[in-house]
C-alpha cells in the first residue's frame, strides 16, 4: 500500500491508529510559511509559494537535519493535514521525502541542495 495524503484534524488521524500521522497545524511537522499571511516584502503568500518555501527550507544545512528525522518518522504512514485535498500542501513534501525508495537512512534528492 502507498502511503496517501488524507485531509483531516489531529482527531481523526488518532482514530486511524499507527498507520496515519497528523502533519497539519500544531504538529512537529506543520509548514511554519502559511499561505495567506502577508509577508514583510510584498502580498501575501499562495498556498503553492508556502509549500515550495517549506521544500527549500528543507533543502538548507539545518532543514537537511529535520528533513532526514522527518523520513525516517513518517516513512510508511498517511500523512494528514487540513488542506483541501485539491490545493499545494507541505503534506505532498514530506511524502515523497519519507517514501522515495531505499531504506529510509540515505539522503534523498530533496535533501540535495538547490534546484
Amino acid at each position: 500500500m502507498t502511503p496517501v495524503r488524507l485531509r483531516g484534524a489531529p482527531r481523526d488521524a488518532a482514530a486511524l491508529s499507527t498507520a496515519c500521522a497528523y502533519v497539519g497545524p500544531r504538529s512537529r511537522y506543520a509548514n511554519p510559511f502559511t499561505a495567506g499571511i502577508r509577508t514583510p516584502l510584498g502580498p501575501p503568500m499562495g498556498a503553492a509559494e508556502s509549500v515550495d518555501l517549506f521544500e527549500a527550507t528543507l533543502r538548507g544545512p539545518i532543514g537537511r537535519h529535520y528533513a532526514a528525522r522527518f523520513a525516517r518518522a513518517l516513512r510508511g504512514l498517511h500523512l494528514m493535514c487540513t488542506c483541501s485535498l485539491d490545493a499545494p500542501c507541505h503534506a505532498d513534501v514530506l511524502l515523497h521525502l519519507a517514501n522515495e525508495p531505499g531504506d529510509g537512512t540515505t539522503s534523498s534528492d530533496l535533501l540535495e541542495g538547490p534546484r
